[in-house]
């Protein structure tokens, strides 16, 4: 059997991406309880008790993890509570949208603690992260007001979606017809206003986690998010999964194939809508929205362009079935609004039925993108803590303290290892 050196990097990689998953599994453990003990966080994980207490003492050390009492109610030796400082690192989640910016300042628990939003931003990547920041300091100081600091909260990472192609570093603007240049001019401008890390994703990539964590996908492993808002297009979460394809492209399918239309002309998105609604009387300028607004109050001119609409969305799911095969498709922004929502599942059940696709329209409104941003925003805090204390656990035992701690947690392993060990 081949085996590592120990001392190699191949022996160490492997020993540090061990210690990641481990604290990992810990921190995510200790989310799901009340003050649980290393006990309950063995029983949870399924981690060795050595493993687990080594990994507590160094999620301590780096301050996202505290004591908070003991547990005098168990059989045995009192037993050692931990609870994550959810104060301990902040995030924010930025939604460049073509109509607005919104922000909501999320800590490393993955709560949410402030949002705010503008309408009133000029279409450049300057002003935009120069709109974010501002509403992300607003953010802050409403949150220490409330925590009767005057300072200690930072933003330390941020997670900005964008209705565009996103490239594989999550910096660079692939491709966006009808709105920025591409390259990484919004990213740059960000980082300088924010002052912080920041990763761009796709926003419907971000809808697609926000679905998966708090929305209608929670629980289905397969499933794809259909977005109609100023454009069109796909997120897609595959075996529990987002697919964001080999150079960040997946899920621009407002240019799939469709009957009737022009090989790679656009399917649905802002030019295609306002030529069907010319063609059935409405003005030229007219969006989405007000499409289905003028719908919901009974214009017959705009529920004739929704039934087309409707049934291109349709089409493209059907399509994407048959390559994907999702569980469930979510409609999300105008496309969840019943107007559509309801023409789609119609559609799909007269026209394709034997394809059994199943349809939920997103309950997160018009939330979803920039909710998206703050869970991604607070797994990059999580990913930090955790890279902060698998640092720590691999420090060098140079003292008596450190020497200390090390037998201990080996200690913990071991068959007549006392339970106070906590």
């Amino acid at each position: 059997m081949d085996t590592l050196p120990a001392g190699s990097p191949a022996h160490q990689r492997t020993l540090d991406a061990r210690a990641v998953l481990d604290a990992r599994a810990v921190l995510d453990a200790l989310g799901r309880e009340d003050a649980p003990t290393r006990p309950d966080v063995v029983t949870a994980t399924g981690l060795p008790r050595g493993a687990v207490t080594q990994t507590l003492r160094a999620l301590v050390s780096t301050g996202v993890v505290a004591e908070a009492g003991l547990d005098r109610e168990r059989r045995g030796p009192a037993a050692t509570r931990y609870r994550v400082d959810p104060d301990h690192a902040f995030g924010l989640g930025v939604d460049v949208a073509r109509d607005r910016v919104r922000v909501a300042l999320v800590d490393v628990t993955g709560a949410v603690r402030a949002r705010a939003e503008r309408r009133d931003v000029a279409a450049t990547p300057v002003a935009r992260a120069r709109a974010a920041a501002e509403l992300g300091r607003g953010c802050v100081a409403d949150v220490a007001t409330r925590l009767g600091r005057e300072t200690g909260i930072e933003v330390s990472r941020a997670v900005a979606a964008i209705p565009a192609v996103v490239g594989t570093d999550q910096a660079t603007l692939r491709r966006i017809p009808g709105y920025e240049k591409g390259g990484t001019t919004l990213h740059d401008a960000l980082v300088d206003a924010l002052g912080c890390p920041v990763a761009l994703e796709n926003d419907l990539n971000l809808a697609a986690l926000a679905e998966q964590r708090v929305g209608v996908a929670v629980g289905v492993p397969t499933f794809v998010v259909l977005g109609l808002g100023g454009g069109f297009g796909a997120g897609l979460v595959i075996d529990g999964k987002l697919h964001r394809g080999a150079a960040g492209g997946a899920g621009e399918v407002s240019f799939l194939p469709h009957p009737e239309r022009a090989l790679g002309s656009e399917v649905l998105g802002t030019t295609s809508i306002r030529a069907i609604a010319a063609e059935h009387g409405l003005s030229e300028d007219v969006t989405v929205r007000d499409v289905v607004d003028r719908a919901e109050r009974g214009d017959g001119a705009a529920s004739d362009v929704l039934d087309l609409v409707a049934e291109r969305i349709a089409v493209v799911a059907s399509t994407i079935a048959l390559v994907v095969e999702p569980e469930l498709f979510v409609l999300t922004d105008q496309a969840a609004r019943a107007p559509i929502a309801d023409r789609v599942t119609r559609f799909l059940a007269d026209r394709v039925a034997v394809l059994g696709l199943r349809v939920a329209a997103s309950t997160l409104g018009p939330d979803a993108v920039v909710v998206g941003a703050a869970c991604a925003a607070s797994d990059a805090l999580r990913d930090d803590v955790v890279r902060a204390a698998v640092a720590v656990d691999a420090a060098p035992a140079d003292d008596a303290t450190t020497a200390g701690a090390v037998e201990t947690a080996r200690a913990a392993d071991r068959p007549d290892a006392a339970e106070a060990v906590s």
